[in-house]
C-alpha cells in the first residue's frame, strides 16, 4: 500500500508491502561469499536448512542477473539488493546512483528508507515497554499533548494503525505548505496539528487505516517517556548495538556521505527529487537513510530476538487489519506479505525519489532487502524476482 502525494511523491509515503507470517547493476557490482558476516550470514532463524547445500558463487551470479533484469524491465535508474540464505550473503547493485554524472550504484550506497523507519520506532517503544516504562494499553494522552481523542487511543493502536488518526501527509493544508516552502523545517507537533484539523477515519480500535501521523506521535511518545531525543535512543539502543554504521535519521543528525540521487518521472522526463522537501517533514514516520547491509542486519537481529524479548516479539507479530491480498495483516510496525518462498514479514517504504523493502522469510532462513532510487518503482516485484531465484533449484 502506498500513499502518493499529488503527482509528486515528495513526502514520507508508505509502502506496506511486507512479508507474511513471522515469529508467532552493472556486471561486477556484486559481493557474495559464504558467511561473509557471522552475525547474520545464516539469515533469520539460524543457519538455515540450505546452508552447505548452496553454491554461493553460483547463487550470487543468478541473483545479480535477476537484479540487472529487474532494473532493465522497469526502466529504473538503479537499485541495490541484499540477500542472505544459509551460509551465503549476496550484496549487489545495478544501474546508476547519479544519472547525470554517470555514477554506478555500489552495493553499500545509501538510500532513503522511508517507512521502514516505523519498525525501528516501534522497536524503541517495545524496548521501553519491556523495561516497564509504559504499557501498550496506556492512553496516548498520558504522554503526548495535542492528539485528537488521545484519551481514548492506546499506545498499541498508534503502532498498528488502528487509532483512526488522519494521515497528515494526505491533508491539503500540509501539501500546500510544503509546496509553498519545501525547505521549511518542521516540528513534530506541527505535523500532528495537520492531522488534528481533520476528522478521524474512525473511532479508536474500530478499523485499520495506515497513517504516518501515528508514527510522528510514536516519536513524541518515545521522547516523553525516555526524556531523551528519539535520535539519541535510536543510536544508543539500536544502531550502535547492532553495528548499523550506515544508518541515520535525516534532519535530526549529521548526514553520512554516500546517498544516491533519487528520481521521479514527470512529463516524460527523469527529475532529480532527492531533497525536494526537508527531511523533518518525515521524522519518525520515514526519515531514516540506510543501506541494504544495515537494513538486512536489523530485520534479522529483530526477528531472531537480538533486540526484543519473546513477549515483545509476540506483541509485534500480533496481526490486525486487512490491507490487501498482498499484505493481509499489520502488527506493531511490522507487516505481512506472501512471497515465492513462503511466510515472510518486514516493512517497505517510499520517500521522494526512493522506494524500499526489507523482508525476512523466517522458516526459509532467508532475508532480502531492495532499495531503488525511483519513486514509482515496483519494489515488491524486484523482491519477488530475487526470491524466485532462491526457489529455483
Amino acid at each position: 500500500m502506498r500513499h502518493v502525494l499529488y503527482s509528486v511523491a515528495w513526502i514520507a509515503c508508505s509502502v506496506l508491502s511486507s512479508l507474511a507470517g513471522c515469529v508467532s547493476g552493472p556486471a561486477g557490482n556484486t559481493e557474495a561469499s559464504a558467511n561473509v558476516d557471522g552475525d547474520h550470514g545464516g539469515g533469520p532463524g539460524g543457519s538455515g536448512s540450505a546452508a552447505g547445500a548452496v553454491d554461493c558463487d553460483a547463487l550470487a551470479a543468478r541473483l545479480q542477473a535477476a537484479l540487472d533484469a529487474a532494473v532493465d524491465a522497469q526502466g529504473l535508474p538503479g537499485a541495490a539488493a541484499a540477500v542472505d540464505l544459509g551460509g551465503c550473503s549476496f550484496r549487489g547493485a545495478a544501474g546508476m546512483a547519479d544519472v547525470e554524472a554517470n555514477t554506478p550504484v555500489k552495493p553499500g550506497d545509501l538510500f532513503r528508507a522511508g517507512s521502514i523507519t516505523k519498525t525501528f520506532i516501534s522497536t524503541l517503544v517495545l524496548m521501553l515497554r519491556a523495561e516497564g516504562a509504559l504499557s501498550l494499553d496506556d492512553a496516548v494522552a498520558a504522554y503526548v499533548d495535542g492528539v485528537p481523542g488521545g484519551e481514548q487511543i492506546a499506545v498499541r493502536q498508534i503502532l498498528n494503525h488502528t487509532s483512526g488518526l488522519f494521515n497528515y501527509t494526505d491533508t491539503h493544508d500540509f501539501l500546500r505548505a510544503v509546496e509553498a516552502d519545501p525547505a521549511r523545517v518542521w516540528a513534530p507537533e506541527e505535523l500532528v496539528a495537520f492531522s488534528a484539523a481533520e476528522r478521524p477515519y474512525f473511532e479508536p480500535g474500530r478499523g485499520f487505516e495506515y497513517s504516518n501521523t501515528n508514527y510522528i506521535v510514536a516519536g513524541l511518545l518515545v521522547e516523553a517517556v525516555s526524556g531523551k531525543p528519539v535520535v539519541e535512543l535510536l543510536r544508543t539502543r539500536i544502531l550502535e548495538p547492532a553495528g548499523l554504521a550506515s544508518t541515520y535519521l535525516d534532519g535530526a543528525e549529521p548526514a553520512l556521505p554516500g546517498l544516491v540521487r533519487g528520481y521521479g518521472s514527470y512529463g516524460g522526463k527523469l527529475v532529480d527529487v532527492t531533497s525536494a522537501v526537508d527531511a523533518s517533514s518525515a521524522w519518525t514516520s520515514g526519515g531514516l537513510v540506510s543501506n541494504t547491509e544495515d537494513l538486512t542486519t536489523f530485520f534479522v537481529r529483530l526477528l531472531d530476538g537480538g533486540l526484543l524479548g519473546p513477549a515483545e516479539l509476540e506483541e509485534m507479530t500480533t496481526w490486525v487489519g486487512s490491507l490487501s491480498a498482498d499484505a493481509p495483516g499489520y502488527g506493531l510496525g511490522l507487516a505481512q506479505r506472501p512471497s515465492p518462498v513462503g511466510a515472510t514479514c518486514g516493512h517497505g517504504g517510499s520517500m521522494w525519489g526512493f522506494v524500499s523493502a526489507s523482508y525476512c522469510a523466517v522458516d526459509r532462513g532467508a532475508a532480502v532487502t531492495v532499495l531503488v532510487n525511483h519513486e514509482d518503482a515496483d519494489v515488491e516485484r524486484v523482491v519477488d524476482d530475487l526470491l524466485l531465484v532462491l526457489k529455483t533449484p
